[in-house]
């Protein structure tokens, strides 16, 4: 779906990324992991696209991300930035419909509401989205970049074309525990389902363990453990990298939880 080989980023003289090798999947909820610093978000900016000078490292669905057009990636792949700021009162509704892509106004509103309702903030489709609290402006976001690539998602499993990408930078950030777990319930089904491909940055290390298939663990900008996810969180890997004291409690059946001491 997406890799980057032996990859090195280095910004303004100072190595950001060091010899980073990455695949991620079609059908996997695949996330970043690792401390402030570590180059989480960078190399999710550069997996979007978002660095031109390196956009011929990524692979993206058999090709180099360089040889896309801007049209194309809108189609094939959305993003969701760690922060998102709207300074006009657009309402929620409208927000989201930015990113439908070629669809009749009554097309375009039925995928809106589906969007919306998808991380229940159907509700708010009519507020304006500069009132709204952080955890809702938060899912209304989410709602916008599934919006973008569901309806190529759903083309795809019909005619068996390629799945398309989602990529989000720490979407929970502002979320409640019951929204957290709605959010990444939805993005497991997307990805089992549409075959998508969903890449996340993540901090909290038991959403990883509870729904992610793979991880991809961070340090000082380099590769430390790579894997499925109950293999990369373990108590000697965690403590090391993060420089604090954990247990990880084994639960048969179910996932393993993080506890720090």
């Amino acid at each position: 779906m997406i890799s980057v080989e032996n990859f090195n980023l280095t910004l303004s003289g100072k190595a950001i990324l060091r010899a980073i090798s990455v695949e991620v999947k079609a059908g996997e909820l695949f996330v970043i992991l690792g401390p402030n610093g570590a180059g989480k978000s960078s190399l999710l900016k550069v997996l979007a696209g978002e660095m031109e000078a390196y956009k011929s490292a990524v692979e993206f669905q058999g090709r180099s991300l360089s040889s896309y057009s801007p049209r194309e990636l809108a189609q094939l792949r959305a993003v969701m930035p760690q922060a998102v700021h709207l300074d006009f009162p657009f309402l929620a509704e409208e927000v989201v419909s930015m990113a439908v892509l070629h669809a009749s106004k009554a097309e375009s509103q039925q995928r809106v509401h589906q969007a919306l309702n998808l991380f229940d903030v159907a509700h708010l489709s009519e507020r304006n989205y500069l009132t709204l609290s952080g955890g809702e402006q938060q899912r209304v976001q989410l709602a916008r970049v599934v919006v973008q690539i569901l309806h190529a998602a759903q083309q795809a499993k019909q005619s068996g074309g390629l799945p398309p990408l989602l990529l989000l930078d720490e979407c929970t950030s502002s979320l409640d525990l019951a929204h957290q777990q709605q959010v990444f319930q939805v993005l497991r089904r997307l990805a089992k389902d549409y075959d998508m491909a969903v890449v996340a940055v993540l901090h909290d290390l038991n959403l990883a363990s509870q729904y992610a298939d793979r991880a991809l663990l961070l340090s000082n900008g380099q590769a430390y453990q790579q894997g499925a996810v109950h293999q990369v969180l373990t108590q000697q890997t965690i403590e090391t990298v993060y420089q604090t004291p954990v247990e990880v409690i084994e639960r048969e059946g179910r996932w393993p939880v993080i506890v720090p001491l």
